[in-house]
């Protein structure tokens, strides 16, 4: 597939399979992304529900300049980042105090496959949220500097900055925590 925008302008044509191929394609590693952003893996989902209900109704434009993993990925993080703000105005209790009780299967653990990886993860989790959202797009969604500039709104010369400070911060977040 080519990044899914064979398949988005086969959707916007009438071809309700190029939608299903978009989901297949991104929503587990979407999610992912989006918990970077809002911490918190079931309003992840929701986010990226809505993101994905917003491509089914609206039918938002798709222009080439981008590629369709870079756009879909700036939709989504423009719509957590919208619903952050919204929580901050009406003061809701932080997203980080929430409790959810549910038997679903942890989206993170079917996903990360390995301790190491779960490390990993756990770490960028820790660290401040440009540092996350750089390193999950460079390296888990393989975007380039210039991709992942356009998803942030950053520079490719801001991006390469961040994600210089990203890998610091990471390497001694895993060291320290290893050595507990």
């Amino acid at each position: 597939m080519d990044n899914g925008a064979s398949s988005y302008l086969r959707f916007l044509n009438g071809d309700q399979n190029g939608y299903v191929e978009i989901i297949r394609e991104y929503s587990n590693r979407f999610i992912l992304f989006i918990d970077t952003i809002v911490d918190d893996i079931h309003l992840a989902e929701e986010i990226a529900d809505d993101v994905f209900l917003k491509l089914y109704t609206d039918k938002p434009d798709y222009k080439e300049t981008y590629s369709f993993k870079t756009w879909l990925y700036a939709i989504g993080r423009n719509t957590a980042l919208d619903y952050l703000r919204k929580i901050k105005r009406h003061r809701y209790s932080p997203i980080e105090h929430s409790f959810y009780i549910s038997d679903e299967t942890d989206l993170e653990s079917d996903f990360i496959v390995g301790e190491q990886n779960r490390l990993i993860h756990q770490c960028i989790k820790a660290l401040n949220k440009e540092y996350a959202d750089v390193l999950f797009l460079i390296y888990f969604e393989e975007l380039s500097n210039t991709e992942t500039a356009k998803v942030i709104g950053k520079s490719s010369r801001q991006v390469a900055q961040l994600l210089y400070s990203a890998k610091k911060a990471l390497r001694e977040e895993m060291e320290r925590r290893t050595e507990l």
